[in-house]
């Protein structure tokens, strides 16, 4: 089945599917960027764009699972497509980062 997480106001995430949760951010995760990494092996970075308001997911390893991103109006939807065991969520830009990416390329 895997999950989908939805980016919502007030730094708030809603997961559903294998994985069901309405997560509060911190506010270091909104002012920095936070990370999903999942038992495939994907990982998942997004970030807040301050003066919109609008959050941002994008794709920062591929691993096993199918992953879709939407964008909408507001804020930007994950899908991730794969029996999903655990997946951990962590803030900061130091926290989790794919070996192929510099830490000057995660600044904002």
């Amino acid at each position: 089945m895997g999950v989908e997480i939805d980016a919502m106001d007030g730094g708030k995430l809603k997961v559903t599917g294998d994985l069901e949760s309405l997560l509060h951010l911190p506010g270091r995760a909104v002012t920095d960027s936070f990370f999903f990494a999942f038992s495939d092996g994907t990982l998942i970075r997004g970030h807040h764009d301050i003066p919109t308001g609008r959050c941002h997911l994008t794709l920062a390893t591929e691993g096993a699972a199918l992953v879709r991103i939407m964008r909408t109006e507001r804020h930007d939807c994950v899908v991730v497509d794969w029996k999903i065991e655990w997946m951990t969520l962590s803030c900061g830009s130091e926290t989790l980062c794919p070996i192929s990416v510099k830490s000057s390329d995660d600044e904002s």
